[in-house]
């Protein structure tokens, strides 16, 4: 009982962060069949339960949606999320820099970040990324465990994939450009050459 009090206790202090969650994916395809308060009804009371209070939440498309539909699949999340925050203002915010987290603690608030899984959505439009970071977009992870514009993925399984190639010239302007936005730049899926 007594460890439980207080693991109570640094829920209520601790500045908690799930740092991914594939959560907008499903969120985008519950609301495209109509429902709304998706994360409010199917996750808010678990992040509670967790005592977390920042979700990094993940732009993940699918690979049957990629090339031609990634711009399109991401912004349709994006707006996913701030369909649901504004739905459920009270309990939900977007954050976008130290002092939203901080604030979406302190009023009891689920804070999200948005961050790229995969520079896909950007294709080869350097721009898009400003474009994504005005959205909110403040973390990128340059590959998924595909190969993409800016470099190769780790692949989840063995591939006939050619020669293996590393970070390409286009991905040194999208880290140079992320970096200069303040984005935080993330490598987990890229593979060892990268």
């Amino acid at each position: 009982m007594e460890g439980k009090f207080y693991i109570n206790q640094f829920k209520k202090r601790a500045l908690i962060i799930d740092a991914h969650f594939d959560l907008l994916m499903d969120v985008a395809i519950q609301r495209e069949k109509g429902r709304k308060k998706v994360i409010e009804t199917d996750y808010l009371p678990r992040f509670i339960e967790g005592g977390v209070n920042i979700i990094i939440a993940a732009l993940f498309v699918d690979n049957s949606f990629i090339p031609h539909l990634a711009l399109q699949k991401a912004l349709e999340q994006v707006s996913s999320l701030y369909a649901e925050v504004e739905e459920s203002s009270d309990t939900l915010m977007i954050c976008k820099n130290s002092d939203d987290m901080i604030q979406a603690q302190q009023s009891g608030k689920i804070g999200f970040l948005l961050s790229l899984e995969g520079a896909e959505p950007i294709g080869k439009d350097l721009s898009l990324l400003r474009v994504f970071y005005e959205l909110g977009v403040r973390n990128i992870g340059l590959v998924w465990s595909r190969r993409n514009d800016v470099g190769d993925g780790s692949h989840i399984s063995p591939i006939r994939e050619g020669k293996k190639g590393g970070i390409t010239p286009f991905g040194i302007e999208v880290i140079e450009e992320a970096e200069r936005l303040g984005m935080t730049i993330d490598v987990t899926h890229l593979n060892d050459e990268g």
